[in-house]
């Protein structure tokens, strides 16, 4: 495929952007519940330092920062971190996580990656470092390519492969979906080509994960009633059905998941 035949097919899908705040602002506090993470143990955070991407006089840009555990931990190594993510809430515990660790070279912005103009906002070439981790901001060519466009050096995106979400899964058959956006194979694919056609040298590194979810009843019905929301209109008979699906699998008013997945990483220098 040529750049525009990637363009073409790996296009925005038709959403319910509401449900999609609802969604991760009622997943914003158990995101927030975190330690921040150090470069000895994380892979993604190791990455970025085997690569020497980092400088103290450098400009880092976080995608889809959500509650910003990792740009709060790059903050040391670098002058300042901007993160954008289009939960309020999210945006609002990654404020507060910064007065608590008392890191000041940080800024934290409601904003929807996926309308973001990258010229009026002043981000044009403007990072040394641009990078979104397990984020849906990237869901299409042109918020892929606004990553390089934003950068005037490093570039990292880090998705899930090849994942299974049993609970989730099972919610869309109750209302009769059958796409899987949460595993995000093709969009690797597609990345990887538009960066190889475009010139660059892309490199990819892999890491096997089970994440071990575990929900209220009230946090699992808006995380999964909404995920199904991001993908089409439900009725409330719908709705009720998963609600009850989801209350025959709650065990003392929680609801467990594991996660089932590998993070790809894909990482090139514009």
């Amino acid at each position: 495929m040529d750049i525009n035949e990637i363009r073409e097919k790996w296009s925005l899908k038709q959403k319910n952007k509401q449900a999609s705040v609802d969604m991760w602002n009622s997943m914003a506090e158990s995101f927030g519940d975190f330690i921040v993470p150090n470069f000895k143990d994380n892979t993604f955070l190791k990455l970025i330092e085997r690569n020497n991407m980092l400088n103290h006089e450098g400009l880092v840009l976080d995608v889809g920062c959500g509650t910003g555990q990792y740009a709060l931990a790059i903050a040391e190594r670098c002058q300042h971190v901007t993160g954008v993510d289009l939960s309020p809430e999210m945006i609002n515990i990654a404020k507060q996580k910064a007065l608590d660790y008392k890191i000041q070279n940080t800024d934290f912005y409601c904003r929807d990656w996926h309308d973001l103009d990258i010229e009026k906002s002043g981000y044009l070439h403007k990072f040394d470092l641009v990078f979104a981790h397990m984020t849906p901001a990237i869901q299409s060519g042109d918020t892929f390519e606004k990553l390089s466009a934003a950068s005037k050096g490093w570039c990292v995106l880090a998705k899930p492969i090849k994942r299974t979400d049993p609970v989730s899964d099972a919610a869309k058959e109750l209302v009769g979906i059958r796409e899987r956006r949460e595993s995000c194979d093709e969009e690797i694919l597609f990345a990887f080509e538009m960066l190889w056609r475009q010139g660059y040298l892309p490199q990819l590194e892999y890491e096997k994960q089970i994440w071990k979810m575990k929900k209220t009843l009230d946090d699992a019905y808006g995380l999964y009633v909404n995920r199904l929301k991001t993908y089409k209109d439900i009725t409330l008979e719908e709705e009720e059905k998963v609600k009850a699906y989801l209350r025959t699998l709650s065990s003392d008013g929680f609801v467990n998941e594991n996660v089932d997945t590998t993070v790809a990483i894909l990482f090139w220098h514009v």
